[in-house]
């Protein structure tokens, strides 16, 4: 295979660490576990055109070139250098999501569900399915979930089999898995609602009203409990039995917006909107930092141990530019910052994805998939 345009500048070492799916892992943390790049300086980008979220698993990053202009493919690439690895064509297009599970890359859009073997990529089994918006994974039992406008269906990851499907509420939001259960926000009967679903056959555990489906960030499922934002307000239910348990953060002070993204790691809950980046304890709501900073919408955040990773627009400290910056976890520092030209609407496409010693973002600028780490400063 050929190498990618800017392989003359692998990262210094092969990127560990996993970023499956959306939101890094089933509870949709956005929280690998991992130490983020010292520097977060362009190493490679792309030959391979993508626009879409990519997942990392044992140092391979599989993109998607859906599009009306592109041939549709799932491509592996090399996290080191982005040597492509293998190409399967599915001749599709449009929206798309990818995640990694039991040695299988999945790859769910419009009507369809189609498993890859991760190593080869060859084809292993496809599904149909009624339709798609959100793809979630559950390392625990090697389920998938296909999340529609209006269904959640469950399938084996490793035989393609429908385990159990459900229209009882209407998703808004990809849900967040723990513990044997899968926690959804949407619609029950047209009511506002946080339903606890049990993986292995989909059964009701137990639902609650909200005042509000949260509008753009999905739930986010610990030991601590589950979070999300209800009418503007940050609050936490009980796993188990689903009650509210404490109000942590009203995103009405300072004009912080409603948030794009909410993680949480280590008794600290960090969310980002479109006009600041914060962070508050899990437990007080006690505000730990916050950065009036206007974030690239509707991308999210990835939360290192030691650093927040975020898409940052025209920030104070490069003026004019677009970013990708990371701030001190604890303080909200700025520890460094990888710029470009706006241009003609310029932006990065999907959240970062976070693994040891990289992250992996989609831009227009770039056309593909870039992996930012600790290499030399370009001299242009």
């Amino acid at each position: 295979m050929l190498p990618s345009v800017d392989s003359d500048r692998p990262l210094p070492n092969a990127p560990t660490g996993a970023w499956t799916q959306y939101g890094a892992n089933g509870a949709n943390t956005f929280t690998p576990g991992v130490s983020a790049p010292s520097k977060g300086n362009l190493a490679w980008t792309s030959e391979a055109f993508t626009r879409f979220q990519p997942v990392v698993a044992d140092g391979i990053v599989y993109i998607t070139n859906f599009d009306p202009s592109h041939d549709g493919s799932v491509i592996a690439l090399d996290g080191q250098d982005g040597t492509e690895q293998w190409r399967t064509t599915l001749n599709a297009s449009g929206a798309n999501a990818t995640a990694v599970v039991d040695g299988h890359c999945l790859i769910a859009y419009d009507t369809e569900l189609v498993a890859l073997d991760a190593t080869t990529g060859d084809r292993i089994w496809s599904k149909s399915t009624n339709g798609f918006e959100h793809l979630v994974a559950d390392d625990a039992t090697g389920t998938v979930f296909v999340v529609s406008d209006n269904s959640i269906a469950a399938f084996s990851a490793t035989a393609g089999k429908l385990r159990w499907e459900t229209d009882r509420l209407r998703p808004v939001h990809a849900p967040a898995i723990h513990g044997g259960g899968l926690f959804a926000v949407g619609y029950v009967d047209e009511t506002p609602s946080l339903v606890c679903l049990a993986v292995n056959d989909g059964s009701n555990r137990w639902q609650r009203d909200l005042s509000s489906v949260p509008e753009s960030a999905a739930p986010v499922v610990t030991a601590e409990g589950v979070f999300l934002s209800d009418d503007r307000t940050l609050v936490v239910h009980d796993r188990e039995t689903g009650a509210r348990q404490r109000e942590l953060y009203s995103f009405e002070r300072e004009s912080v917006g409603s948030p794009t993204t909410v993680a949480v790691a280590d008794r600290t809950v960090f969310a980002n909107s479109a006009s600041g980046i914060l962070a508050v304890d899990s437990e007080t709501g006690r505000e730990r930092w916050h950065r009036a900073e206007s974030v690239s919408y509707p991308v999210g955040l990835c939360v290192g141990t030691e650093t927040v990773v975020v898409p940052v627009d025209n920030p104070e400290f490069a003026p004019q530019k677009k970013t990708i910056s990371a701030f001190d976890r604890k303080t909200g520092a700025t520890r460094w910052y990888y710029a470009f030209d706006p241009g003609f609407h310029h932006h990065v496409t999907s959240s970062p994805a976070l693994v040891d010693g990289a992250v992996f973002f989609t831009a227009t600028h770039i056309d593909g998939l870039g992996a930012l780490g600790d290499v030399p400063t370009r001299d242009n």
